[in-house]
């Protein structure tokens, strides 16, 4: 018979500059973890590890609710139950959270992004492994219906998505989450529709726009939604429609520049 109760041991604590769980952003932001001095010989050799989980305890958390009403769903799929929500509402609060390994000094494990507010519990870390752990295929709810395509709060999922499959964030990455975006809204089509297929360009100054827009729709040579030219246009193509793009992306702008001038400063978009 399985115990009732579960002792779970803290062994460290997050630093963050965000203390509130409603100012921390979607993606997250650079956190340190301190590891208790007791638990510091579990960390030999980690800093082999580009990419680390962690898991955290949300005292705070509501343990009671089961269902949720998400408002940025339609009407008919807005309740949902917890164990298809990453809430923090739960009946156990364990949070768990993906993120990069900046460095190890002593104790202490830098971590961009972590979605930890400050003073929160860590109960366990462990390696993020590829070939176990990466999914490329995958899909959620919020790639299956049209959820709030055009929210800020999407826009930031984008980037972080695109990121963790390009491996950095750079221009490219805020650009091409933002013409995704685009597209979505204009079509009202979502990402990763069966039927949306995109052309990326092999030239090298573009190599990184290709990743964004692969990881974005998730689109591969198999399913016949990918396909590659060598010219500089890139062309999206849904059903009747196709949207020809040219990049005008400048390999240096600021990142905070490139999340708010028109879209038209960024591609030529040709319907």
């Amino acid at each position: 018979m399985s115990p009732e109760t579960f002792e779970l041991t803290p062994i460290g604590v997050v630093h963050s500059p965000v203390a509130d769980r409603r100012l921390m952003p979607p993606g997250g932001v650079q956190a340190e973890i301190e590891v208790y001095p007791e638990f510091v010989d579990g960390l030999l050799r980690i800093e082999e590890n580009s990419h680390i989980w962690v898991l955290g305890w949300f005292a705070d958390a509501d343990r009671e609710r089961l269902q949720l009403i998400r408002p940025e769903y339609e009407p008919s799929r807005r309740r949902r139950g917890v164990f298809g929500l990453r809430s923090v509402v739960r009946p156990n609060p364990i949070a768990l959270t993906a993120t990069r390994l900046l460095a190890v000094e002593g104790n202490r494990l830098h971590v961009a992004p972590l979605d930890f507010i400050d003073g929160t519990f860590v109960i366990d870390v462990k390696r993020y492994s590829p070939s176990w752990d990466c999914i490329f295929s995958a899909r959620s709810s919020r790639d299956r219906y049209l959820v709030d395509l055009a929210s800020t709060e999407r826009l930031a999922e984008y980037e972080l998505e695109a990121m963790n499959f390009h491996g950095e964030l750079c221009p490219w990455v805020i650009a091409g989450a933002r013409l995704i975006q685009h597209v979505s809204v204009s079509w009202q089509v979502r990402p990763k529709d069966t039927e949306l297929g995109v052309t990326v360009s092999v030239r090298p100054e573009l190599c990184h726009l290709a990743d964004v827009l692969q990881a974005l729709t998730g689109a591969t040579f198999a399913s016949g939604r990918l396909q590659v030219s060598a010219q500089e246009a890139i062309a999206f193509h849904w059903r009747e429609r196709t949207l020809l793009v040219i990049p005008r992306v400048p390999p240096s702008a600021e990142l905070s520049t490139l999340r708010t001038v028109p879209i038209e400063d960024l591609f030529k978009l040709t319907e």
